[in-house]
């Protein structure tokens, strides 16, 4: 059991991630149904925010962590990212609503690791392995050849205008999106608490009611089954943002970003099955691909990760690998008197 448990704590942020994947690939279809049955655009993007806001003041009320910090520059990089994290979260969901899922996603979190290798080296100095590298540019390869399978599908039917705009919400998100999540990664490396980061970064989110009202008028009338979709939805959303910032609490941002490439599979699989959107061979190849290496990068971290771990903990308990077997020295001092002999040192083999 105390084994189990060392292998899952190892794994912990990589977990979180492919939540944060499978979460976001199901916000992505439900935000469609959603759509079919009335919900307008800034309606669905006000109804995720109230979930996540109600889900993070729970938690501060249980946690009542302090929310000002004694560094003027940790406050102000809080204020920052709440602030772009709302412009983000407004980006990326048009373009769950306007754009097909699967291209969304390709855009999204096939920028996104590139992004955050570059801001995460600079502002977190944390530097990318070789590991990382080659799955970042496996993913891309994946990435890149669904991407042109969607755009195929897309370019006939849309003008130039709808082009650049179906790329330029995904970009925004992604770029955006990146800075905030390397943002908070340097935060937590500062001793900042999960949940003051996640208070900051929901809160903007009120901002968005009155943004609903102003842009489109909302409709509050609608079926028990799309109401039922809708809470879906805000439910996926809450937990897969959790997931997220818990993540990069855990874990490098760029283990996770590459990591959560996985929701363009994720997109396809739960695509094939609600929407019933069939894969071409590309984007399906684009899929495995992209599969591959997201998990190869996921499961060397874990590996990596556990190896940590258990060195800390042999020097912990001042166990230390000696050829095939391991040798455990205690040495019993007393607090007067001489130097203990060989007798008093026991050797566990």
């Amino acid at each position: 059991m105390q084994h189990l448990r060392s292998i899952l704590k190892s794994g912990l942020g990589v977990l979180l991630a492919m939540m944060v994947a499978s979460g976001s690939a199901l916000t992505s279809i439900l935000m469609r149904l959603t759509k079919r049955g009335g919900v307008q655009n800034f309606q669905s993007i006000f109804w995720n925010q109230v979930a996540q806001i109600i889900l993070v003041l729970c938690l501060t009320i249980a946690v009542r962590p302090k929310l000002r910090r004694e560094s003027w520059k940790e406050t102000a990089v809080l204020v920052v990212g709440g602030i772009l994290r709302v412009v983000a979260t407004v980006c990326l969901c048009l373009s769950y609503l306007h754009v097909l899922p699967g291209n969304t996603s390709s855009v999204v979190y096939g920028l996104g690791p590139v992004l955050t290798i570059g801001l995460a080296t600079l502002i977190t100095k944390e530097r990318p392995t070789v590991v990382h590298i080659i799955g970042m540019v496996i993913c891309i390869g994946g990435v890149t050849m669904v991407g042109v399978s969607m755009n195929a599908k897309e370019t006939n039917n849309q003008t130039v205008q709808q082009q650049v705009v179906t790329l330029l919400y995904p970009i925004s998100a992604s770029a955006l999106l990146t800075l905030c999540w390397v943002l908070l990664r340097w935060l937590s490396k500062r001793g900042v608490p999960l949940v003051t980061h996640m208070f900051y970064y929901s809160i903007g989110g009120i901002l968005l009611l009155p943004l609903a009202y102003i842009v489109e008028k909302p409709v509050w009338s609608f079926s028990p089954d799309t109401w039922g979709l809708l809470v879906a939805q805000t439910l996926a959303y809450a937990t897969q943002y959790l997931c997220n910032a818990a993540a990069i609490h855990n874990e490098t941002a760029a283990t996770v970003q590459i990591v959560k490439v996985l929701t363009v599979p994720s997109v396809f699989v739960l695509g094939f099955f609600v929407l019933e959107m069939v894969p071409n061979v590309l984007e399906i190849c684009g899929g495995a691909i992209v599969t591959v290496g997201a998990m190869v990068v996921g499961l060397w971290t874990w590996r990596l990760n556990l190896k940590q771990q258990r060195r800390e903990l042999g020097v912990g308990t001042g166990t230390e690998k000696s050829g095939p077997g391991s040798v455990q020295v205690l040495k019993i001092r007393s607090k007067s008197g001489p130097e203990p002999g060989p007798d008093s040192v026991c050797e566990n083999v």
